[in-house]
């Protein structure tokens, strides 16, 4: 394929298929503006063929006679990675727990694997992303998190195509391994009972000095039950943000990493309705807490009223209760009881729109999980959410 201008200054392209070991690809080749030859992988058989791969070379040549295109300067990965987090990340306005989860994954699993290839390396050898896939895998790194980390690989890339630097973003033909759905644990209505009580137990038999501790750990389990709430929306809560006459709560804040935040996503900033039991666990709470104000943290340290350790509510007293209450399945502290709730919600036959609003879910397919898994556990359940969560052992201890 050839073209030519009307000063009869030759720019010519050629497009092939290659068949490499991992599969066909389709190449172009051809000059830019200043005479430089350029190589460009476009991508795999089937979503590219000849007439596509024809068409985009002609749209490369076009570049060349109107726009004066020229090959892009050699950069390598790691120095491009390192300007994107520098230069890029902190004109987004992104939350600081966002902003972190990118460095990591850029510096921890990105730069140390491609940080000396050039970027046309990554657009030209598709194959490089492959080995990363296998690499991770082998090194035993989660579908979900390889995954995630080549979603950030592409936003990296999607800038140098921007400026660019590179043609196309090579992640859009990577082939992602698959993810399987962790499985939810859910405890069900006797183990909740159980969990309540060995909480009860737990507490009678502590020191003078830890009983607060226990009584903080037992409401901040119950209420997340009864709120479905995540962990940091739960330590970030504000007795002003608790309206027991209206018999609701307004999710505000976030406290994660350290710092206090905005929720996660626009539909976390919801209003709970609270049931009878979760309103008395709430009345209750006040009552235990020396800190009573409306700015006043509700989960708080008991003597210094400062936000809660939530690894050390998770390992000193949760996981402890748990045992106690003979519950041996794998649980995850919080995330766990945030799916208990929601399941049985849905089990509890509320609508799913009702389930998403509570959970503060921006899609739909979130909350089918639980739905679900409702189905699948709960078959026929017709009692209400929180009816089934305390039953009659919650009942019975007020």
């Amino acid at each position: 394929m050839n073209s030519s201008n009307g000063n009869g200054n030759r720019k010519w392209g050629r497009v092939w298929r290659y068949e490499g070991p991992r599969g066909v690809v389709w190449r172009v080749r051809y000059r830019d503006a200043s005479g430089r030859r350029v190589l460009e992988t476009l991508g795999r058989e089937p979503k590219w063929s000849r007439s596509r791969a024809e068409k985009e070379l002609r749209r490369r040549l076009v570049d060349v006679e109107r726009e004066g295109y020229r090959k892009p300067e050699k950069i390598i990965f790691a120095v491009f990675a390192e300007r994107w987090l520098e230069d890029y990340l902190p004109s987004r306005n992104l939350k600081p727990t966002t902003v972190k989860n990118y460095t990591i994954s850029v510096r921890r699993h990105l730069i140390p694997f491609f940080g000396n290839y050039e970027l046309s390396d990554l657009e030209q050898r598709p194959q490089l992303l492959d080995r990363y896939v296998a690499a991770k895998l082998k090194s035993g790194l989660s579908p979900k998190s390889i995954g995630n980390t080549l979603s950030d690989l592409r936003l990296v890339l999607k800038q140098a195509v921007r400026q660019r630097l590179i043609r196309t973003n090579p992640v859009d033909d990577v082939e992602r391994p698959r993810c399987e759905p962790p499985e939810m644990q859910v405890l069900s209505e006797a183990e909740i009972d159980r969990l309540w009580t060995a909480y009860g137990e737990l507490e009678r038999e502590a020191s003078d000095e830890e009983r607060p501790w226990w009584q903080l750990a037992r409401a901040i389990a119950f209420v997340g039950l009864g709120t479905a709430m995540r962990r940091g929306e739960l330590l970030a809560l504000r007795w002003g943000d608790v309206r027991m006459l209206d018999g609701v709560v307004q999710v505000r804040e976030a406290f994660v990493d350290g710092r206090f935040t905005t929720p996660k996503s626009r539909s976390s900033r919801r209003l709970i309705e609270l049931g009878p039991r979760t309103r008395e666990l709430f009345g209750q709470r006040w009552q235990e807490s020396a800190f009573q104000g409306d700015a006043d943290l509700v989960f708080c340290h008991p003597t210094k009223g400062t936000p809660l350790d939530a690894s050390k509510l998770a390992r000193v007293y949760l996981r402890p209760a748990l045992r106690r209450a003979g519950i041996t399945k794998p649980f995850r502290p919080f995330h766990d009881l945030r799916h208990t709730a929601l399941t049985h919600e849905a089990a509890a036959g509320n609508p799913m729109a009702y389930v998403q609003l509570k959970a503060g879910h921006s899609q739909s397919a979130i909350t089918e999980r639980y739905i679900h898994a409702a189905q699948v556990m709960f078959p026929g359940a017709a009692a209400r959410g929180e009816a089934r969560i305390f039953g009659r052992g919650l009942n019975q201890a007020h």
